[in-house]
Parts: C-alpha cells; sequence; structure tokens
C-alpha cells in the first residue's frame, strides 16, 4: 500500500511540474501520474454522487484547492461543474463556482455553457453571481 504522505508529495509535484512547465507529464513520472489518474477518478466520483463532504476531505488530505484542481480534471469530457449538471448534483456544482475565480469559468467555457442553462438553474444562478 502507497502511504499518504508519499501519494501527498507525488501528487503536488505533478500538479507543480505541470503548472510551471505547462508540458504533460514525462515517462520518468508515470507512476506519479498514475497516482495523479486515481485521484482525478475519486473527484469524479464525488462530483456525480454529489458527496460534497468527502469532496472537502480529500481536497484537504492531499492539501489541494479546488481552483488548482479543476482545471486539469475532466469527467467523461466534462468540467466539473458540466458533469454534476449532467449528474443532478447541484450541491457540489455550487461548491465548486464558489471556490472558482471567474477567470477561471471563463477559460473553462462555464460561463458560455451556463447561459444555455434554464434561468432557474441552481449552477447557473451561482456562475452569474461571480460575475456580478
Amino acid at each position: 500500500m502507497i502511504g499518504r504522505k508519499f501519494v501527498q508529495r507525488s501528487l503536488y509535484w505533478v500538479i507543480v511540474l505541470s503548472i510551471y512547465a505547462g508540458t504533460e507529464v514525462t515517462a520518468a513520472q508515470t507512476y506519479m501520474a498514475s497516482v495523479g489518474d486515481e485521484l482525478a477518478l475519486l473527484f469524479c466520483s464525488q462530483v456525480r454522487y454529489n458527496r460534497t463532504n468527502e469532496f472537502r476531505s480529500t481536497l484537504r488530505e492531499y492539501r489541494l484547492r479546488i481552483r488548482d484542481v479543476y482545471p486539469r480534471v475532466r469527467c467523461n469530457g466534462e468540467t466539473m461543474i458540466q458533469f454534476s449538471h449532467r449528474h443532478q448534483a447541484a450541491d457540489i456544482g455550487r461548491l465548486m463556482v464558489e471556490n472558482l475565480r471567474a477567470q477561471d469559468l471563463e477559460a473553462s467555457q462555464d460561463f458560455a455553457w451556463s447561459q444555455r442553462l434554464a434561468s432557474q438553474n441552481p449552477i447557473r444562478q451561482a456562475i452569474e453571481g461571480r460575475f456580478k
């Protein structure tokens, strides 16, 4: 079994290297990438089933912030907010919106996507609230 500290450090360095290098994970970091893939799968599972408390706990456990993870994790090709909407997980969708900057929502195309939702949709309302 992999130690928690090792996983935390590995994931931290994968994210740091991705941010600063702006490149894909190299072959030497294959093991760390698989840890990151497993964590991304865990996040997507928590989003799908609207498990906000578990999502927060996972972020805390690995000492991550939503705004650091959000641009890098896709769930079935969708952003986590779009994925949460598809699975009627509005609570976790709003949680992500509240913790992201307006620039992040624009960069991920979530703002444009939200304009196609019904005006009473809680995720759309939360996204529009970030732009006021």
